[in-house]
């Protein structure tokens, strides 16, 4: 423990020391990132799009999409890119750590040319290890540095919810991931033994990386939890001591909330992009140190008179940059106040307290303020439609049998399990009935399982149009041919196109796309707006992703929380305090 103490009190001194040097660093890898390496991949996606002939990027097409041998060498050349940029920017840090704690003098470019003759291994089959090494950091690169590329790259949750749906999933999950996380820590001293060391390969770095921790191990994980906690710490402490402020003012001086708002919210976004960058500084520091074992505080003489010089021009632009946020910021937050229109779309009905794709499900969504219920429908072998999302009965019912084999009276008479509730399984007009009795529309979901009779689509109008809801209804499905087959034959009817997965502008002939919120950009919700195409999004479960979907005033969010997602398009409205809209927007802090 008091070598740790030692590392971390290195660690800080010298960064005070080199603070300049790191403000330079910072600013150019930023620089360089968002002027450089967005534009660039947002330009190669675009062109792979164009050359290739696709609109965009679905479930249904990717296979075919990443086959095409430009889009094969463009995909290469993305990852080289991605590759060289993370090398580059953590490879500075570390020979700046490195030179820093021996007390050695260095220079930018001396740095630059030492990084730039190892580029040669990133032309060799070794950036396999390399890719192998980021894959399996990537999720804690992405927590600890969130300003870097890593922030967006994730599983999406619909997978993930799907794989803890069950006992089996969970605990396969969880072994996988204790796997791949032990494996990601032995590694983890790679990319510094590769930078700092002149004439070492990448498969060389990574086996001295897995030798070294099998001793270190302890050691460097204890380092790393004193460094995320004080972390953690201080952006709380921050967080809440910088807006007692607006706190106040809301309360008291309510005419000057918006202004106070607006400078909060820049003064915080400019701290916590300091404090990552803190962070992302610390680790480099911290990395190096328990490498390569270096007590010694290297010192440097500045006057301060030097200092004093060089800290004009940086609070200049520090206060620039804070009225430019301020004046953004309260524009947008002005914009924000507003009472949104957000459908609250209740998944497979009210799951909590039922059983899934239920009529007391359905009743359920309808009591907690669902504006629609979103329900799966089958064709059963007779012909009929019944109200189930797997192919299966194993999940649900514990029984061997496929829906597409059974006939509805068959299904009928089974009762389904879930979370310790029972129900039965419903019928397509058992759920219409109800939902006509407690005035709720549906958003119908067509399950296609490939045995479908040829006029599955005339038959499901048919039961829509018996029961008058044609004009009321939505209808919907991840196959997008039946959905245009289904707008031509009744325009009239909102109909629909399921996406798992979207890359690329959306060209549909449909009045709505429910998307996974994984792939929801600000740029696909404005194309929408202007379309006009609504857009539905799914499947939210989580507080703040329900907030910043409901605050973006998106068309719909498909929830398993109706109740949750009634409240909080409730509070969003010019009643809402601004504190309130502020934390939502610093979702990167918690």
């Amino acid at each position: 423990m008091h070598k740790a103490g030692q590392v971390m009190r290195q660690a800080v001194y010298n960064i005070y020391i080199y603070r300049f040097d790191y403000v330079q660093v910072f600013a150019l890898i930023r620089i360089f990132q968002f002027l450089l390496m967005i534009p660039v991949s947002s330009t190669m996606l675009k062109l792979m799009l164009r050359v290739t002939g696709y609109t965009h990027i679905t479930e249904q097409n990717w296979q075919s999409f990443v086959a095409h041998p430009f889009v094969i060498m463009m995909t290469c050349l993305l990852i080289l890119l991605f590759l060289l940029f993370v090398y580059y920017e953590m490879g500075f840090l570390f020979l700046m750590a490195f030179h820093q704690q021996r007390g050695m003098r260095y220079r930018f470019f001396s740095i630059w040319q030492q990084l730039n003759r190892k580029v040669v291994y990133f032309f060799s089959v070794q950036v396999l290890f390399l890719i192998v090494y980021l894959a399996l950091l990537m999720p804690l690169a992405s927590f600890m540095l969130p300003l870097t590329l890593t922030q967006s790259i994730s599983l999406p949750h619909f997978l993930t919810e799907e794989i803890m749906s069950s006992r089996t999933g969970r605990l396969a999950y969880a072994a996988l991931a204790s796997i791949l996380v032990m494996i990601g820590i032995r590694s983890i001293l790679t990319l510094p033994i590769f930078t700092i060391q002149p004439n070492i390969s990448i498969l060389r770095s990574f086996k001295q990386s897995w030798r070294f921790s099998k001793r270190g191990l302890l050691e460097l994980l204890a380092l790393l939890v004193m460094l995320l906690t004080g972390h953690l710490f201080v952006m709380l402490s921050i967080t809440v001591i910088g807006t007692i402020p607006l706190y106040l003012m809301e309360r008291l001086l309510p005419n000057a909330a918006l202004v106070t708002a607006g400078l909060t919210l820049a003064f915080l976004e400019m701290v916590f992009v300091v404090l990552f960058s803190l962070l992302q500084a610390m680790f480099s520091q911290v990395m190096v140190a328990i490498t390569y074992n270096t007590p010694v505080i290297g010192k440097i003489n500045k006057s301060g008179k030097h200092r004093k010089r060089r800290y004009k021009p940086l609070l200049l632009i520090c206060f620039v940059v804070f009225v430019v946020l301020s004046m953004i910021n309260i524009n947008s937050l002005e914009k924000s106040v507003y009472a949104p229109d957000t459908k609250i779309i209740a998944h497979r009905g009210y799951v909590a307290g039922n059983v899934e794709n239920t009529i007391s499900g359905l009743v359920s969504a309808a009591n907690a303020g669902a504006d629609l219920i979103e329900i799966d429908i089958q064709q059963t072998v007779d012909g009929e439609f019944v109200v189930f999302h797997d192919r299966t009965l194993r999940r649900l019912a514990g029984k061997n049998g496929v829906i597409a084999n059974m006939t509805l009276s068959e299904l009928k008479t089974l009762t389904i399990h879930q979370n310790g509730y029972s129900d039965k399984i419903a019928s397509l007009e058992d759920c219409i009935e109800i939902a006509k009795a407690l005035d709720v529309a549906l958003l119908i979901e067509l399950k296609v399982h490939g045995k479908e009779t040829e006029d599955v689509l005339p038959k499901l109008v048919e039961k829509l149009r018996k029961y008058k809801v044609l004009d009321s209804y939505y209808v919907q499905s991840a196959d997008g041919q039946k959905m245009t087959q289904l707008k031509k034959l009744v325009p009239n009817l909102r109909v629909g196109i399921v996406y798992a997965l979207n890359i690329g502008p959306m060209e549909e002939s449909v009045d709505f796309i429910a998307l996974e919120e994984s792939w929801v950009t600000e740029q696909l919700i404005e194309e929408l707006k202007q379309n006009p195409m609504d857009l539905f999004v799914w499947t939210l479960n989580d507080d703040r992703s329900l907030q910043t979907f409901i605050e973006k005033n998106v068309s719909g969010v498909i929830t398993d929380h109706p109740d949750v997602a009634r409240d909080l398009r409730t509070k969003q409205s010019e009643h809402q305090y601004f504190l309130q809209r502020i934390l939502n927007r610093l979702k990167f802090i918690f």
